[in-house]
């Protein structure tokens, strides 16, 4: 049986990144010329996916390159030991180095207040205790980078994924200030955050109270136009000799509005539909069962979602009108409707077309809202 023919649920391979190819070599060039680069954009469009082939192609160049993802972190002991976890693997080809130096030095002669010597990198033992002093091996963790790069003559990369989450994992916001104080000093690294709450990620960049107002270009991630995309499904429904048309790639984007995952699991769900029943063809029905169990897959992201602003007043009636196409100033309290609008936009559920005038992000939401209710 062939493998996943429309990879879905996190990053893809660089054959599955669909016209991007401008945009990757614009970011691989800035960040090689030692520029850092600020992405932001709601979950689901492709963000890491295109950070993860920089990162590849960079590390074809000779790069040094790590990658740290907040979203998986929990505190501050936890960010650390994953920053120099992410850095140490470009010497030893580990994942876990840390963990593994930890191992060596329980058989040595205890924990007592040695220094282990990583090559020529030095760090306490105390660093590998259970409850090791955060700060100390924070600051370590911050300029590991730079130091990294300085000893091995080389230029490294380091990406921060979901990075509006650090003050989560720290505790505090005062972590940015922390950060940018060591990265400023760094000449042989540069740095990609990405972010998923687009209103907090131009904050933190483009507010000049902010510790890292101006320390990245923020590029805009650019739309997959639909000819890139209708290249790209017919090209692969014919690797397994399935015939498409215009006219049925067509409705898979007008359904999917072009948004990078939903439109790879429509034509995920379609493809096992089709195997499923033997046929060859995909025509307007299999266009429209692929989308029912998208749709159905994408139940329990959409759930969540609606659990989170749902908490607020009248947002989901505000939901429910936009959904529906209706005047969504026409009921309720107007200046609470401004709040939920407002709310809705920094999440990027919607965004703002004109003066009263919005549309979802994913399309695909939009039609789970006015099935739901």
């Amino acid at each position: 049986m062939p493998g996943r023919l429309f990879p879905v649920g996190g990053p893809v391979s660089e054959r599955d990144i669909v016209d991007r190819e401008d945009f990757i070599s614009s970011i691989e060039s800035r960040l090689a010329d030692g520029q850092s680069i600020m992405l932001a954009g709601p979950r689901r469009i492709g963000k890491t996916s295109i950070a993860y082939e920089v990162l590849r192609r960079l590390k074809e160049r000779g790069f040094y390159t790590a990658a740290v993802d907040f979203f998986r972190l929990s505190d501050k002991r936890e960010f650390a030991v994953s920053l120099i976890n992410a850095c140490l693997e470009n010497r030893t080809g580990i994942r876990r180095t840390l963990e593994t130096l930890k191992d060596r030095a329980k058989s040595v002669a205890g924990l007592a207040k040695l220094t282990v010597k990583f090559r020529d990198l030095e760090f306490s033992v105390d660093f590998l205790r259970d409850d090791p002093d955060e700060i100390a091996l924070l600051d370590y963790a911050l300029d590991l980078p730079e130091v990294l790069a300085n000893r091995d003559k080389k230029n490294m990369v380091v990406l921060f994924d979901e990075f509006q989450d650090a003050s989560r994992v720290a505790g505090r916001a005062e972590i940015y200030k922390k950060m940018r104080s060591h990265f400023q000093n760094h000449q042989n690294v540069s740095y990609l955050f990405l972010g998923s709450k687009e209103g907090i990620m131009n904050s933190l960049f483009g507010n000049r109270k902010e510790a890292f107002y101006r320390f990245a270009t923020v590029l805009p991630i650019p739309p997959i136009l639909e000819e890139s995309w209708t290249e790209y499904i017919s090209q692969k429904f014919a690797e397994q000799h399935i015939k498409t048309d215009e006219e049925t790639i067509k409705e898979i984007l007008q359904r999917t509005g072009g948004h990078p995952q939903d439109t790879m699991l429509v034509c995920s769900e379609i493809y096992y539909a089709l195997l499923e029943t033997g046929e060859k063809t995909v025509t307007l029905e299999y266009v429209r069962i692929g989308h029912d169990r998208a749709l159905l897959t994408l139940a329990q992201v959409y759930d969540e979602i609606l659990d989170e602003i749902g908490q607020r007043v009248s947002a989901r009636e505000v939901l429910k009108r936009l959904a529906a196409g209706d005047k969504v100033y026409a009921k309720g309290n107007p200046n609470e409707t401004k709040r939920v609008l407002d709310v809705l936009v920094s999440k990027a559920i919607i965004e703002k077309k004109g003066r009263g005038s919005y549309k979802f992000v994913e399309p695909m939401f939009q039609e789970y809202i006015l099935r739901e209710f």
